[in-house]
């Protein structure tokens, strides 16, 4: 044995001094010896937050932590009791970590928890940030731009930080702070959707942001920690990158249930496609009408959950001064409902010391019978009219290769973008190549 491994024997002759013993093994190893067999070492609860469809998904996962942690180069335990010990690791690139392992008080004292924290040598602070905060995720955004094909490109909200958690149903954001200055910002809403014809609660993780000079102090998976809530009650969870991003594709190459088919976000110009008024808007006395507008024209697709008189109106009333019942216009067998962002979704690039501005409306959620693509359009070019008059410079719509509608969006937009997308915990179907892909954009 070499030193490091000495180190890991040294573990204290208990229940939970061997399962972490074991545990620093295996993840040394890389996952090498790893079969399925392992999973009978971890309670079902925990077990079912890790991926083990087959051998090589299990020592996959082991491979991905090992690349988290960084290769050994210390090792020693503090013991908290028979079933509980923490571990101290030095790791490489200066890292250090402790690893808290718990098992069951009873034979065969299956593993219970296992969690590797960063130990920092800074103070670190982690809350959920409420609506007095604003001023400063907004600021947090504005100083993380995101650096992509020779331009840069952030967002800046303004006094709107929270809008688009209000549409959500179950939205928390996390602010994190590094000696007491805000530091790192990130958001999870809970929400549920339909994949193999179940129904599953998922997390969706979005607007993640540390300041460049607390980059690779592993503040991303602390500030998700006031997510922690979620996970009890959820089968998964859900993430997008765009196909072109290089640099978080390779962070995401060792991340499971990677979908086979991309989301497409179709970017229209409202002022080139700018037309006259058409339609009219909904009342609470539509909501059936819609909802089975919907749910026809978005059936047999996955992630999509049917909607009821009752669900739709919630979604309606529940920021009715950012998306209601006058934001969803109908027409002749067509639907189009729109949240005119603007400044709550502003994001500003530079390229080459010149910065332009994007301050757009969203369509979160559309239909149209056959007979009534020409009523899709016209709704889709009055809301483009509608959003120029308001000084908005861009209308967003979500869609998939396999989707109804892809053809016509893809016609009038100006850049259709792919996104891959990713629901570790649970794997995609085995069809899901040949399906539509539904994504709420509220969620996205």
């Amino acid at each position: 044995m070499d030193a490091v491994e000495e180190a890991i024997a040294t573990a204290p002759a208990t229940p939970a001094g061997e399962a972490a013993a074991w545990c620093l093994m295996r993840l040394r190893s890389r996952g090498e010896g790893a079969t399925l067999a392992d999973v009978e070492r971890f309670t079902p609860q925990l077990a079912a937050r890790m991926r083990h469809d087959s051998d090589e998904d299990w020592r996959e996962g082991w491979q991905a932590n090992a690349d988290r942690v960084g290769a050994f180069a210390s090792v020693a335990y503090e013991t908290e009791s028979a079933f509980a010990v923490h571990v101290m690791v030095s790791a490489a690139k200066d890292r250090r970590w402790k690893l808290n392992v718990t098992v069951e008080a009873e034979p065969p004292h299956r593993i219970a928890a296992m969690q590797w924290d960063r130990v920092h040598d800074f103070t670190l602070e982690v809350r959920e940030a409420t609506e007095a905060d604003c001023a400063v995720l907004a600021d947090l955004e504005r100083r993380c731009p995101i650096v992509l094909d020779g331009a840069s490109w952030w967002f800046d909200r303004g006094d709107e930080y929270f809008a688009f958690a209000r549409l959500m149903e179950d939205a928390t954001v996390g602010l994190a702070f590094v000696d007491g200055e805000p530091a790192a910002v990130t958001c999870g809403a809970r929400h549920t959707v339909r994949i193999g014809g179940e129904d599953k609660a998922i997390v969706t993780v979005s607007h993640l942001r540390v300041l460049p000079e607390h980059q690779r102090k592993g503040l991303w998976g602390e500030a998700n920690r006031v997510l922690d809530k979620y996970w009890p009650t959820v089968a998964g969870s859900n993430a997008f990158i765009a196909v072109d991003n290089a640099g978080m594709q390779h962070g995401f190459r060792h991340t499971p249930d990677k979908w086979p088919t991309t989301v497409l976000v179709a970017r229209l110009s409202p002022q080139r496609l700018s037309g006259p008024p058409h339609g009219r808007p909904a009342t609470p006395a539509d909501a059936a009408t819609v909802a089975g507008m919907l749910n026809a024209f978005r059936a047999g697709e996955e992630m999509f959950v049917p909607y009821t008189a009752q669900s739709l109106t919630a979604r309606l009333e529940r920021a009715p001064d950012l998306y209601g019942w006058d934001r969803l216009w109908l027409a002749d067998g067509a639907v189009v409902g729109v949240w005119p962002a603007g400044r709550a979704s502003r994001s500003v690039t530079e390229r080459d010391g010149e910065l332009s501005y994007s301050e757009p409306g969203v369509v979160l959620d559309y239909a149209f019978e056959p007979r009534a693509q020409a009523a899709f359009e016209a709704l889709l070019r009055a809301w483009c009219g509608w959003l120029a008059e308001r000084g908005m410079n861009r209308l967003t719509v979500l869609t998939s290769p396999n989707s109804r509608g892809e053809a016509i969006l893809r016609a009038l937009a100006d850049q259709v973008e792919a996104f891959n997308h990713w629901t570790p915990g649970i794997p995609p179907p085995p069809d899901a190549a040949n399906k539509g892909l539904y994504i709420d954009p509220i969620y996205f």
